[in-house]
């Protein structure tokens, strides 16, 4: 058997376990499909088993081993990340964004996720970020926005394109949750009935857990103490939840909120006191710091090294800028992977600082920096090319997608600096764009250069706009 033989079959059977909730047997097996891959270098594959082994080890409360995969997938997205590869990467990167708390920098990621899912037209990851971005807006107490989400989950879960039954489940798991806190008892008691009848529930064990506490919830919406009571119980016991102390913590107080109405002194004591060993734990445990450290690590990483970085704003300098993009293009002339150029300034600038000073002026190019990472993929390159101008380079991308993502950015910045204090007026931007799919550019001068002419054009033509090279 050679090579590729065997990869398809670890493959195959990676597929049967996953369809059987057997997530032990799929740790095992992307163990040994991670050992063939690096023995012959396939990027790709190595980079598919860390992400499977990365939800497994979730799924089956292994904190240790799902940071592990999430860093080590991570760092090749970096070098060798698809457009696949990173939709992946984020959704991992949610993951530890939960652990860590931190649901703004979540929903970000899932956002992201979601971008590319609707790219690449993958309805299953599709119908994940909205349901996770349903959980996530539930959690910031949103929940007609929580409930919309909700639903354009079960939409695209129930899309044919969807083979697995587990998309299925968890999308009206969200709707239910959703349903609840809007105190809709019907609704959500429809989905749970649907969920129950759904074979593959048994073979979703986080999922099964999520039921019972949502089944909980329906009852004590109902105002039936006893049965909610019970369904908590059958979640805390639940080996799933062995290291997800947040999740434990919270049944616990609904337990012994339910206690005092159902349960005798003594049941009382017992559940108290379990609560109280609960806590103890809690203090001791490091999943949200270790969560965190490694966050910071996979954000930092982005950035490379400190010298890597422009002093002002943070971005790339000129220099990585420069370095980068020789890179990407040259790969490119043997991949025909597209890379755009992104060249823009702010208009008037000058105006800015013969008139309110140049710290103000800092702050605008600030400004303008830091409103384009929060709305630029996580694989994109941002970098400042000199005083006000900035570079935006994009792999992957048509010259098309790449002119909607500079219009935009235009009307964010636009739209934003009005409401920021530290600039007295609205701040625009003038753009010019160019890729290298007319010639075989292979150098960051020469691409710039097509960037940089319909800068100048649209600088002449009025300012404020977006005007690509043709």
């Amino acid at each position: 058997m050679n090579k590729e033989q065997e990869i398809t079959e670890i493959y195959k059977e990676i597929e049967a376990a996953l369809d059987n909730g057997q997530h032990n047997v799929v740790i095992e097996l992307t163990d040994q499909l991670l050992k063939n891959a690096e023995l012959y270098n396939l990027i790709p594959v190595i980079l598919s088993a860390h992400n499977i082994s990365a939800i497994s080890n979730y799924y089956m409360g292994n904190l240790e081993k799902l940071l592990f995969h999430v860093e080590k997938h991570h760092d090749l997205c970096l070098e060798n990340g698809t457009r696949f590869d990173w939709m992946y990467s984020y959704y991992l990167q949610y993951i530890v964004s939960q652990f860590a708390s931190d649901y703004d920098r979540g929903e970000k990621l899932l956002k992201d996720m979601l971008c590319i899912a609707i790219e690449l037209k993958d309805f299953s990851n599709i119908s994940v970020a909205y349901g996770k971005l349903s959980h996530l807006y539930n959690k910031k107490n949103e929940y007609e926005q929580a409930f919309d989400y909700a639903k354009s989950s079960v939409r695209y879960a129930e899309s044919k394109e969807v083979k697995r039954e587990l998309y299925l489940i968890q999308a009206h798991l969200f709707l239910v949750e959703s349903a609840i806190n809007l105190n809709d008892a019907d609704l959500a008691q429809n989905s749970i009935d649907y969920v129950r009848g759904l074979s593959s529930l048994s073979t979703c064990p986080r999922e099964k857990v999520f039921y019972k506490i949502l089944q909980a919830r329906v009852y004590e919406l109902l105002n039936e103490p006893r049965k909610a009571f019970d369904f908590y119980t059958m979640a805390l016991n639940a080996d799933e939840l062995v290291n997800d102390y947040e999740s434990l913590k919270d049944i616990q107080q609904k337990r012994i909120s339910l206690a005092e109405i159902v349960c005798d002194f003594d049941e009382l004591a017992i559940i108290q006191k379990e609560y109280i060993d609960l806590l103890h734990n809690l203090e001791t445990h490091t999943c949200a710091k270790r969560s965190l450290e490694l966050q910071l690590r996979l954000q930092n990483s982005l950035s490379k090294v400190k010298h890597h970085t422009d002093y002002l704003t943070g971005v790339f300098n000129r220099k990585y800028l420069e370095e980068t993009t020789d890179l990407w293009l040259r790969e490119a002339t043997e991949t025909a992977t597209s890379v755009v150029c992104i060249a823009f300034d702010i208009d008037n600038l000058k105006e800015i600082n013969d008139t309110h000073g140049h710290l103000v002026g800092d702050e605008a190019i600030k400004f303008v920096a830091q409103t384009c990472t929060n709305e630029i993929r996580q694989e994109d390159l941002l970098g400042r090319f000199g005083g006000d101008e900035f570079v935006l380079v994009m792999k992957n991308i048509s010259l098309q997608q790449a002119e909607r993502k500079a219009n935009s950015l235009a009307k964010k910045i636009a739209e934003l600096s009005l409401a920021v204090e530290n600039l007295p007026a609205q701040v625009t931007i003038s753009v010019g764009l160019g890729d290298n799919t007319a010639s075989n550019i292979q150098h960051f001068k020469d691409l710039f250069h097509l960037a940089d002419l319909a800068l100048y054009k649209a600088k002449r033509n009025g300012k404020n706009q977006v005007v690509s090279f043709a």
